[in-house]
């Protein structure tokens, strides 16, 4: 068993302990500790057994090399990231935007007041 072995599945358990914490303070969904239980339990089984998984994944993905289907799928998962925080970006900003509109209508303005 080599080093990493060992110290992933810590890592690991370590940030899925503290997603559980957040969700529990009310801070994440329950899509987010659903999706992130799933990231974090994946590199778990990953790090433990990486041939046996990263072979079936290679020759599930039609790729010739185990290393080369744990790249592409990374890479995919970076770019739906990418996608969601783009939008959830999106998003904050039509809220602030609507948010500074309506506090700007309700503001009395004294230069606005007719004499």
């Amino acid at each position: 068993m080599d080093s990493y072995q060992i110290l992933v599945p810590i890592i690991a358990l370590c940030f899925l302990a503290y997603t559980i914490a957040q969700f529990v303070k009310g801070r994440n969904t329950l899509l987010e500790l659903v999706f992130w239980g799933i990231f974090w339990l994946s590199t778990v089984a990953v790090a433990i057994f990486p041939d046996f998984i990263t072979e079936r994944l290679a020759r599930w993905m039609g790729v010739k090399d185990n290393v080369n289907a744990i790249i592409f799928l990374a890479i995919g998962i970076l770019f739906f990231l990418q996608f969601r925080l783009y939008f959830l970006l999106k998003r904050q900003h039509m809220q602030l935007t609507d948010l500074v509109r309506k506090l700007a209508l309700k503001e009395d303005d004294p230069d606005l007041k007719k004499p």
